[in-house]
């Protein structure tokens, strides 16, 4: 299929629509969140149903808002594996969102904005990130050849600021919270005239586009689970994802979207709050968290409209938002680990601690299909590595070696 299908922007408070523009986005008029919008009845049964020769996200090349594939920059991300659990009980699947190139589920939606700025004649790009992002980012700034800059919290773990850095970003480390990265960044791209590239939605709608493509797999793999459990900062994966549900109910693939739960550290969870509160709105959370939890401890302090738009979603799925403490995210670390082979970041297990939690409370029944997203591996995640004790150096010989077996 040749023709294009995304045709423009669409605010999604005041529907006010706008063609693309190269830079920083919100709406004109209202200074709403701006979504792509596709022409209607284009993404059809035929077309999510086909595949072509690309695999991983640019298989779905045609549903997303890239007009040339010579502008894609690609490091083969997506085609993530939905492992059907052996430890955890009937119905439990994870997908595994460690198994892209460079750790996280970010390379979905930096692999299409990366591949729009270009398009959209970018030179430099910048981004706010608690780690994971600019990780990913940077990466393909690198294949691409673009100044890439990035402002991360000042108490980013080293571990994912090495990771930055050997790409080649410009990395800068704010005091502060993730929110006061993320406002200096918006406000430094509207000075400069960089191309943000922050995965919230209200920094650039196209990211998004990438996240929907993780619910596509799902469906391939699994058609409609009951529940989609997924780790919250802002929530974009959240907002993506039930796109992308959104989307396959509409060309008649699935009868209803998936329940979703979002799932935030209790040391930060504005979205929990105004879920639990019965709000409208998200309010952002007081004060710096402190949480094992650092990328999805997001304060959402200037951006708080992104908080009620994943709210939003979460409430047209008929789901739930949910809150974990450390302690609940640790122990769920070790149980993927020791129980799955699967080593994931204190966030990325979250959502197990979750569903744990929620099965306990009758949230989740028995016989449910479950799918819990783990966004971000634990290879990255110092507070995890510290808790592991030094391997014991032995002389070669047998009678030692099994002396540490017991």
């Amino acid at each position: 299929m040749s023709q294009k299908i995304a045709i423009n922007l669409m605010c999604t408070s005041c529907g006010s629509e706008i063609l693309p523009e190269s830079g920083n986005y919100s709406c004109p008029k209202c200074k709403g969140i701006l979504q792509v919008r596709y022409s209607r009845g284009a993404i059809n049964k035929e077309l999510i149903s086909s595949h072509s020769s690309r695999s991983g996200v640019w298989k779905y090349f045609e549903m997303l808002p890239v007009e040339s594939r010579e502008n894609i920059v690609s490091l083969e991300e997506g085609n993530t594996p939905l492992i059907r659990t052996e430890s955890l009980g009937a119905g439990y699947y994870v997908k595994d969102e460690t198994r892209n190139p460079t750790g996280s589920f970010k390379d979905r939606p930096n692999t299409v904005g990366i591949s729009k700025a270009i398009e959209l004649g970018a030179k430099t790009i910048a981004i706010a990130s608690s780690g994971n992002a600019a990780g990913s980012l940077s990466a393909y700034a690198a294949k691409a050849k673009l100044q890439c800059i990035v402002c991360v919290p000042e108490d980013t773990p080293d571990s994912k600021l090495k990771q930055i850095m050997v790409f080649g970003a410009k990395v800068a480390k704010v005091k502060g919270t993730y929110s006061d990265s993320f406002n200096l960044i918006r406000e430094s791209c509207k000075r400069y005239g960089w191309h943000n590239l922050t995965s919230v939605c209200t920094a650039n709608p196209y990211q998004v586009e990438g996240d929907k493509t993780a619910a596509y797999e799902i469906y391939e793999r699994l058609n409609n689970p009951d529940w989609v459990l997924i780790p919250l900062g802002a929530g974009p994966l959240l907002v993506g994802i039930y796109r992308g549900f959104l989307e396959l109910q509409e060309a008649g693939l699935i009868e209803k979207i998936p329940r979703l739960i979002g799932v935030q550290a209790e040391e930060c969870a504005p979205i929990v709050r105004a879920f639990k509160n019965g709000d409208r709105n998200v309010l952002p959370w007081e004060g710096k968290p402190h949480t094992v939890a650092h990328s999805i401890a997001d304060p959402l302090t200037g951006y708080s409209e992104d908080g009620t738009l994943t709210l939003e979603k979460i409430r047209e799925s008929n789901g739930v938002a949910e809150s974990v403490n450390d302690e609940e995210m640790m122990e769920a670390v070790w149980q993927l680990a020791r129980g799955e082979g699967i080593f994931a970041e204190p966030a990325a297990a979250s959502t197990l601690a979750a569903a744990n939690k929620l099965k306990k409370n009758g949230i989740i029944s028995n016989g449910d299909k479950v799918v819990m997203v783990v966004t971000g591996t634990g290879l990255k995640s110092q507070v995890v590595l510290d808790q592991l004790r030094p391997a014991p150096a032995i002389d070669p010989d047998p009678d030692q070696l099994v002396k540490i077996m017991k």
